[in-house]
């Protein structure tokens, strides 16, 4: 437990007993009449000024609350004091702090209302329910009004036994508030049991026709239990935040606030219990009974409407949920309907790597952002259509026939970056959405049409990203194949000796014009047992969207560095890509470090290439880099001009060498683009490398236009590190 927890703790444990023991002292005091009168105005005067200890001693951020407390309670100090010599006095200043009594129950309901997110975020359902609760304060305050006015007008009839009838509807409403709320702590709940005692001390005193009864009253010892609440409530920790908008708005279950209203409906067979005088006809208090109980039977129909509503509705972004869209979908396909027809079009949408979101910037965030897709989404669809979350980052889309499109859809609705931090430093993420989509017909079935619209999105993930594919019934053994693939790498990933073996190959990285090998990148393949020799772009997208991306890279970095201590020319360097998942790995650094050390390779030899095929969030990787950068490691930009990469990678990353596509370093490719970037390259500090190159003119041409180094097969194929040595000593090329 640490130290402020423990010190919050031993604080609660002495505000407790030091409760019990003025509660084990003081109301026997009260109870025997000799020491009454002492007990009971010392135990008010602790709590005029408990307050005060409170707020010196705990620094809540709102004192006010707790000074109005304060007041309260030295108001009925004086009152009590002047019962018997000056009961007018004594009357008109108890008055007055009944008047801060009432302010303070306002307190209480006026945070509620200006309230928290929960309150700013409130249904209609929600508002409907509030103003029910409302009708039935309304309705037993109407009935205490005017049975007070009848008692008042009535002859003989003190005037405190008139009051009575607010004391009994104020304890009410404070159960009916304690029950309401769901995170009170325990400093209001013993403010609110010290009101309720008070409360009740009031309620008897006026039932016997004494308005201000003195410190000597037998009732005094209900006063003096109350107060000692008070005391305790005021010094217990939990204080500092009782009156914060934060607790008091904050509510129960429906189911919870709906049993609250038991102590309201019961208010007006209370008050017919009171009135043996008659001053209210029995068909009054009948008729507001009536009044309330109907209002408390729409309460609770609005509660189990509630409920239902809930259940078709999820709960974070308040789309249809899996029910709702079953609804839905009923309702777009009804029963009868012609096989041949088509009635709509049924997408499944997909938040392209959102697993990275929640990785790089938290879990709330992930939230924020589908909260954000949501709304885009809804109003991308319109009124007709409908959008419901099915879980995770998956959607799914119900259009009517002649509605808006799928495509259309996504172009509308991500279209520009979803900004989630307004203020001087926006923080703006780009979303990209792939989607497949089914038509639907009379003959068409919700699971059926959700596994044809999956398959689809499968084929959008593995194709081009960001687009929606229509559903055709090839698409489903492609997808099998890749599903299939997919339990193998798990299996492969594992360590399960029939998914087969990753395997590296080496191809040269040689200096232009010279042709001297200066070092080789490493590539990863996959020797399956059923389907052969696997190339990265067959198993590594499926690698990252499973999870495992991360766990190729590292196996490849620890083989790679270790195979390039083994070769026999100590100069030479080794390039490792690194996928998405590794980019955005914290601990990047220190699992190097610990390669470089485990294998004593150089740390100069090792060259990390950043691949752009996929787009990477705008922090991933760049504290990491530099530090292995400052230790040496070189930075490779890898397969410029074929992703999505763009000249600011180069300010935000430590890069040293960049190495040109094979599309822009081709025979056709112009020599004012390579010459520019080049120059580009040159005034940066950075050496260019290009990919494919295959033929002698070609090698001539790029070395002309000034590029440094070249890769491709002509200067050799990709082979094993045994291979590659054997060569090597040989005097071969390569």
């Amino acid at each position: 437990m640490s130290t402020p927890t423990r010190r919050a703790a031993s604080s609660a444990t002495g505000v407790l007993a030091l409760a019990v023991a003025l509660t084990l002292v003081l109301v026997p005091a009260a109870i025997w009449p000799a020491t009454r009168v002492s007990a009971v105005l010392t135990a008010t005067a602790l709590a005029v000024l408990a307050p005060l200890v409170g707020v010196r001693w705990h620094r809540p951020p709102r004192p006010g609350p707790w000074l109005a407390v304060s007041a309260m309670l030295a108001c009925w100090l004086v009152a009590l004091a002047l019962a018997t010599s000056a009961p007018t006095t004594g009357v008109v200043v108890q008055t007055v702090g009944i008047a801060v009594a009432l302010g303070l129950f306002g307190v209480l309901f006026g945070r509620q209302r200006r309230g928290g997110p929960d309150e700013r975020r409130r249904t209609r359902r929600e508002t409907w329910g509030r103003r029910t609760d409302q009708l039935v304060v309304a309705a037993v305050v109407v009935l205490a009004v005017a049975q007070s006015v009848a008692a008042a007008m009535a002859p003989g009839v003190p005037w405190a036994t008139s009051v009575a009838p607010f004391d009994l509807v104020l304890i009410c409403l404070l159960l009916r508030f304690a029950a309401s709320r769901a995170d009170l702590g325990p400093s209001m709940r013993l403010l609110l049991a010290g009101g309720v005692g008070a409360a009740a001390y009031d309620c008897l005193s006026s039932a016997d026709g004494v308005r201000l009864p003195g410190p000597q009253a037998g009732t005094g010892v209900l006063w003096t239990a109350a107060v000692c609440l008070f005391v305790a409530g005021s010094l217990h920790p939990d204080m500092r935040t009782a009156f914060t908008g934060a607790r008091l708005s904050r509510l129960r279950s429906e189911s919870a606030r709906l049993l609250g209203l038991t102590p309201l409906v019961l208010v007006p067979v209370a008050l017919w219990l009171v009135d043996d005088a008659g001053h209210l006809p029995t068909t009054a208090y009948l008729g507001a009974a009536a009044v309330v109980g109907a209002l408390a039977i729409v309460r609770g129909a609005q509660t189990i409407r509630g409920s239902e509503q809930q259940a078709r509705q999820d709960p974070l972004t308040g789309l249809a949920n899996r029910r709702g869209l079953r609804i839905a979908f009923d309702d777009l396909v009804p029963p009868g309907t012609p096989d041949d027809v088509v009635v709509g079009r049924l997408a499944v949408l997909d938040v392209d790597d959102f697993k990275h979101v929640n990785d790089t910037y938290g879990h709330e965030t992930g939230d924020r952002l589908l909260v954000a897709v949501s709304l885009r989404l809804a109003a991308a669809v319109g009124e007709r259509g409908t959008v419901a979350r099915s879980g995770g980052d998956e959607f799914v889309l119900l259009l009517p026939p002649d509605g808006v499109g799928v495509p259309e859809v996504i172009a509308s609705a991500f279209r520009a970056p979803v900004v989630l931090d307004r203020g001087p430093t926006d923080r703006a993420l780009p979303v990209r959405c792939s989607a497949g989509w089914v038509d639907l017909t009379g003959a068409s079935e919700l699971p059926l049409a959700l596994a044809d619209a999956d398959v689809a999105l499968y084929t959008s993930k593995g194709a081009t990203r960001g687009a929606a594919t229509r559903f055709a019934t090839a698409q489903r053994e492609e997808v099998l194949g890749q599903l299939s693939l997919g339990a193998d790498l798990r299996r492969l990933v594992a360590g399960e000796p029939d998914a087969g073996q990753l395997v590296l190959l080496y191809q040269p990285l040689v200096a232009l014009p010279s042709r001297v090998v200066q070092g080789c990148e490493a590539l990863v393949r996959w020797a399956h047992p059923g389907r052969g020799l696997l190339g990265p772009d067959t198993f590594l997208p499926v690698a990252e969207e499973l999870g495992h991306g991360a766990d190729v890279d590292a196996w490849v970095l620890r083989e790679a560095c270790a195979a390039a201590q083994a070769w026999p020319d100590p100069t030479w360097t080794v390039s490792v890509n690194l996928g998405r998942s590794t980019m955005s790995d914290l601990r990047l650094a220190d699992r190097v470090r610990r390669v470089l050390a485990d294998t004593g390779l150089d740390p100069h030899r090792l060259h990390l290439e950043i691949t752009e095929h996929d787009q990477l969030p705008a922090d991933a990787g760049v504290q990491t880099l530099r530090e292995l950068a400052a230790a040496g490691v070189g930075v490779s930009l890898d397969d410029f001009g074929a992703g999505y990469t763009s000249v600011a990678y180069l300010q935000r990353y430590p890069v040293s060498v960049l190495k040109l596509d094979r599309s822009i370093t081709g025979p056709d490719a112009a020599g004012a683009l390579l010459s520019g970037l080049v120059g580009l390259a040159g005034a940066l500090g950075i050496s260019v490398l290009a990919e494919g190159v295959e033929t002698d003119e070609q090698c001539a041409r790029l070395a002309r236009l000034g590029i440094d180094a070249g890769q491709g097969s002509l200067f050799g194929r990709p082979v094993p590190s045994d291979e590659l040595i054997s060569t090597q000593r040989a005097g071969n090329p390569t």
